[in-house]
């Protein structure tokens, strides 16, 4: 029960950030932060780690929190751009808006197999299986709820017109 609690904040916050609008680099910084705590106690219950395995995941776990400082600035970022473009959508904004979002993704998947490397050498492959199986999730529940929050572009043009 705590844990869906926790989950839902995460998701709550993460709502929250895509419906801001003009975030600024401090703002940005604050909410990255915020989601920061948040996801960490939400990890802290789907990886189970004690002992001398706790010290060094949650060591190795910090850091791949602070290297994806600027990816997740990034997506928030890249959310107001798609909701700005919205109003005046060419193929060019899509194309370019589409090719960022495919960056930011393989990026963080990088990032992800960087830090599952580091973590099987740090612990073992298990408690690595079960940090990339807890931010996968959470990554997944997050993007599902933001775009469960924003229309389509097609709806909107679709909602438009029936207007």
């Amino acid at each position: 029960m705590k844990l869906k609690i926790t989950l839902i904040a995460v998701f709550g916050t993460l709502c929250s950030i895509s419906v801001q609008a003009q975030t600024s680099d401090a703002e940005a910084e604050a909410m990255v932060n915020l989601l920061g705590v948040q996801k960490r106690e939400a990890v802290s219950k789907l990886v189970p780690v004690s002992g001398k395995d706790s010290i060094a995941f949650w060591k190795i776990y910090d850091e791949y929190q602070q290297s994806n400082k600027s990816t997740i600035k990034s997506r928030i970022q890249l959310y107001e751009r798609t909701a700005q473009a919205y109003s005046n959508m060419t193929p060019a904004i899509a194309d370019s808006l589409s090719l960022k979002y495919f960056a930011n993704r393989v990026e963080q998947e990088k990032s992800l197999e960087t830090y599952y490397k580091k973590i099987k050498a740090a612990t073992n492959a298990v408690v690595a299986f079960e940090f990339y199986q807890a931010e996968t999730y959470l990554l997944t529940q997050l993007r599902a709820s933001i775009m469960q929050q924003i229309p389509t572009y097609g709806e909107l043009v679709r909602a438009s017109k029936k207007q």
